[in-house]
């Protein structure tokens, strides 16, 4: 029964070979025009020789060995999945959304397909030729396409993950938003290939000729790019993890472009980023120790806490390094002027010829450097250490070295005209010319006279403040004394004032002159008025209270027959 079948298929194929219209090698045909297969299913059929311009739209050719020519055949839809097309001569076929999945090209001739949309995962294109096609939104998962000619061919939005595309041409080559994540497409020619907005993340791009090459907006982070030719990555995300190694000579700034991008996710850094332009890129904490960045432009980078090694000739100006390590580092000719180091540790570092003009360098540990000639003009360098280093030649010019330790350090040559070295240790420091510098009192003395001062001052505060107390006591004392005062004095005129007016009444009543010592009464009284007005204190005010008893004793003692008789009235 399967011989019977395809035997009848065959009959059917045949037939509508002869149906056909005059072949298409006669004259130029379109896509569809020629032989009506559509929708068939030719598993199991012998094929013509010949299906230029045929209608295969939507037909079946699972696992075929096509060696029909296709050229200009219509299989938009077809499943080719699995199918044989080695050698095949398809140039001008429609072959969108077509399903070729794990299908064979090798040496196929494609030139100038339409495979717009196919499904091409795990095919199989080696050596065959694709310039011209149009492969854009087609996937070609783990396509294997080495070798081929993709010359002019437009891969716009293409899916080329985990695909081997080495050893091709991709010349002018189209792969606009191609998704092409760990690909392999080293040793290839991507000369004015355009990768616009593309991902080539982890992809293998290394050994390549890329002349003109455009990755505007494409993302290389940890994609190896060694000894690839012609390379700008101008307007690309990420940071590859190699890169062609730059000239022994390069410019500083020629090399990769990271101007203030924040590289700080960033996993694995290219080994050598010499003259790479990565001002006021944002660094903070990253291990930079195996990377080179000789002559690198990092000014105003951040890069607090970062560890850094090779930095020959590198310009940090204006760069925030606080607590970065440096240990070991080689920074022979840098320019680290302005730069923020408060902490850092250059401990066995080589800074010779380089410049720190105006830096911070307080608490910096400089211990057993070697930095000759090095500029430390206006540097703050308080508390730094340099001690067992080599400074032959430095320049410490109007610099602070206050609390600064020196010891056992080579200094031959170097110069501290202006410097303030206060407190600064120098033990067993030989051949040195403090001259021109300045040095106040030790920080020490000045913290302990400072705290004297205080002790001082707080005491005189506590007199001050006892002299005050006791002042306002004695106002407030005086103030109660005068109080009580006139409340004495108001009885005390109270006092004398009832005594006059028991003298006029007896005077009214016309009888003191026999009962009374009148006389000696009006005496007392005149005399505790003039008390009163002349009292000056409670002394004065009991004088007055005696006066006034003695003259109601004098109203309340019979009279006295003496010559001193009250005229009648």
């Amino acid at each position: 029964m399967p011989v019977l079948s395809r035997l009848l298929a065959s009959v059917v194929i045949l037939t509508a070979v002869v149906q056909a219209p005059p072949t298409p090698a006669e004259a130029a045909c379109t896509p569809g025009s020629g032989l009506k297969l559509a929708g068939k299913d030719l598993t199991r059929v012998v094929l013509p020789a010949d299906l230029t311009c045929a209608d295969l739209h939507g037909a079946t050719l699972d696992g075929v060995r096509v060696r029909s020519t296709l050229t200009r055949a219509d299989l938009r839809g077809a499943s080719l999945k699995g199918a044989d097309l080695g050698d095949v001569e398809m140039a001008g076929a429609d072959l969108r959304q077509a399903d070729l999945t794990e299908a064979s090209f090798p040496n196929a001739d494609a030139r100038g397909a339409d495979l717009r949309e196919a499904i091409l995962d795990d095919a199989m294109f080696a050596y065959s030729h694709l310039e011209g096609a149009d492969l854009g939104e087609a996937t070609m998962v783990r396509a294997k396409a080495y070798n081929v000619q993709f010359d002019d061919a437009k891969l716009v939005g293409a899916d080329l993950r985990e695909a081997d595309v080495y050893y091709a041409d991709l010349r002018r080559a189209d792969l606009t938003r191609v998704k092409a994540a760990k690909a392999r497409l080293y040793n290839s020619i991507l000369i004015k290939t355009v990768f616009r907005d593309a991902d080539l993340a982890g992809a293998e791009i290394y050994s390549t000729a890329a002349d003109g090459a455009t990755f505007e907006g494409t993302d290389v982070a940890e994609a190896n790019l060694r000894d690839a030719t012609g390379l700008d990555l101008s307007g690309s995300t990420g940071v590859p993890k190699e890169l062609p190694a730059p000239g022994a000579e390069c410019e500083p700034g020629s090399g990769q472009k990271y101007s203030g991008r924040d590289l700080t996710k960033v996993r694995e850094f290219p080994d050598d980023l010499s003259c790479a332009d990565l001002s006021g890129a944002k660094l903070d904490g990253v291990d930079l120790s195996s990377v080179r960045l000789d002559r690198a432009i990092l000014r105003k980078a951040s890069l607090t806490g970062a560890r850094l090694r090779y930095l020959k000739g590198a310009n940090l100006r204006g760069a925030r390094l606080g607590g970065a390590d440096f240990s070991g580092a080689e920074l022979g000719g840098a320019d680290l002027g302005s730069a923020s180091l408060p902490r850092a540790n250059f401990s066995s570092a080589d800074v010779r010829g380089a410049t720190f003009t105006g830096a911070d360098l307080r608490d910096t540990r400089f211990g057993s450097a070697k930095g000759d000639q090095a500029d430390f003009t206006r540097a703050k360098m308080d508390y730094a250490d340099l001690s067992s280093g080599q400074f032959f030649d430095a320049v410490f010019h109007d610099t602070t070295l206050i609390g600064a330790n020196l010891s056992y350090t080579h200094l031959q040559g170097a110069t501290f005209t202006g410097a303030d070295v206060t407190d600064m240790a120098t033990d067993d420091v030989e051949d040195v010319d403090l001259s021109g510098s300045t040095s106040k009192m030790p920080v020490g003395w000045v913290v302990v006279l400072w705290l004297l001062g205080l002790a001082v001052a707080a005491v005189a505060v506590r007199v001050m403040l006892k002299v005050l107390r006791r002042r306002r006591a004695a106002r407030r004392s005086a103030a109660e004394s005068r109080a009580r005062f006139e409340t004495s004095r108001l009885k005390a005129e109270e006092e004398v004032t009832s005594l006059g007016e028991e003298i006029d009444l007896l005077d009214q009543e016309g009888t003191e002159a026999e009962t009374t010592d009148w006389h000696e009464a009006l005496d007392a009284y005149d005399a505790a008025k003039a008390a009163l007005a002349d009292a000056k204190n409670d002394t004065d005010l009991r004088a007055v209270r005696d006066i006034v008893h003695r003259g109601r004793d004098a109203l309340t003692r019979p009279r006295r027959r003496t010559g001193r008789e009250r005229p009648k009235p």
